[in-house]
């Protein structure tokens, strides 16, 4: 557990606890950020609201070093459950590699690619085809923005290794800089990282890119095929619970926005008025919009299983894996019908007739 970059255990009094229950089951579940943020609310909901209560769970969540440490850790026992990339994860998963890891997903959760290219807000660039000639920013070299940024460079019918240029320029303010500084014409990042730039002060616009690209799985549950196999039960109970927390943030982002600075105090923005605040806070919610599908309805962990074999194209083409994956060795759908065993509009009601003074 070394590796591990923070903990977050959190108790409170349940809303709807099982009365008399027994104790419940203590588990770690993986996170892929450093930081917490509003983003993430759903899972703190799932724990504040008592729907983890509910399944007899005690949860542990615990921030890490992005989807690869969340792999690794759930793979070596560090932890019963992961939310986790799987572009990543399933290149760690296929025969012949050193150490295959033997993991498996068992709920899906984000339903398109977090992963975009983006210039400056004020670029006259329009489209990845004019970005031929031009310099890209990535964190590093070695990051999954590389496969992304040239796959969407070759769907544009652009040579990747010939016609751009990489230039790694970190995260966070550093990455600013080098837009501010036009070291760079475009960059490519996550998703939360765009919505922190433009927070910032240096908003991103994103080309658009190929539509079986940008609905590519990404962070989503996984396990062991071990404890999917014996402790099923709880991993449907874990995912019926996030569930419900995304239903609830849904229908209150308010609250959910609230509740995440309560349990993350650092989360909260420093400055501005209470509305700027707020504002910000809620700016980073519509990440969740990735997190249901018109192609789905309202169930929640469903695979879309053409989209699966499109990452499994995706890797394949971008030389990460060595022959096509089966979907039934990315994913398991045995456990999403308990998922969605719930009265959602109870879930809903409960958002909309909850008190924001709880939470100040």
């Amino acid at each position: 557990m070394n590796k591990l970059l923070a903990v977050f255990l959190l108790t409170v009094s349940a809303c709807g606890s099982l009365s008399g229950a027994v104790s419940a089951e203590q588990i770690n579940v993986l996170l892929p950020q450093r930081n917490a943020n509003e983003a993430i609310a759903p899972f703190i909901a799932a724990k504040y609201l008592g729907y983890l209560d509910q399944e007899g769970l005690d949860v542990a969540y615990i921030l890490a070093a992005g989807s690869n440490e969340v792999a690794i850790q759930v793979a070596t026992g560090n932890a019963q459950i992961g939310w986790a990339s799987p572009a990543q994860a399933v290149i760690a998963m296929q025969e012949g590699v050193a150490a295959p890891l033997d993991l498996r997903y068992f709920s899906s959760v984000e339903y398109r690619n977090i992963w975009s290219i983006s210039v400056p807000v004020d670029s006259a660039i329009q489209s990845v085809t004019e970005l031929k000639g031009k310099r890209i920013g990535v964190t590093a070299l070695g990051s999954a923005a590389m496969n992304y940024g040239k796959a969407y460079l070759r769907a544009a019918g652009l040579n990747p290794d010939r016609d751009v240029t990489f230039i790694p320029i970190g995260a966070g303010g550093q990455a600013m800089a080098a837009m501010k500084q036009k070291v760079v014409d475009a960059i490519v990042f996550w998703e939360t990282a765009n919505i922190t730039f433009g927070l910032a002060g240096s908003p991103v616009r994103q080309l658009p890119i190929d539509d079986k690209l940008a609905k590519l799985p990404d962070v989503s549950l996984l396990a062991t095929n071990e404890t999917i196999k014996k402790k099923p039960k709880l991993l449907a109970g874990f995912g019926r619970a996030l569930a419900k927390g995304l239903d609830f943030c849904l229908a209150n982002r308010t609250a959910c926005v609230l509740m995440t600075w309560k349990i993350y105090p650092e989360s909260k923005p420093a400055e501005g008025s209470v509305e700027q605040k707020l504002e910000r806070g809620l700016k980073m919610t519509t990440t969740w919009d990735g997190w249901t599908d018109l192609e789905i309805g309202d169930k929640r962990g469903v695979f879309i299983e053409p989209r699966w074999q499109d990452l499994s194209d995706f890797l394949l083409q971008g030389g990460q894996i060595a022959k096509p994956i089966p979907a039934s060795r990315m994913f398991t759908t045995e456990l999403v019908d308990q998922i969605n065993d719930y009265d959602r509009a109870a879930i809903v009601k409960q958002a909309k007739n909850f008190d924001l003074k709880t939470l100040q």
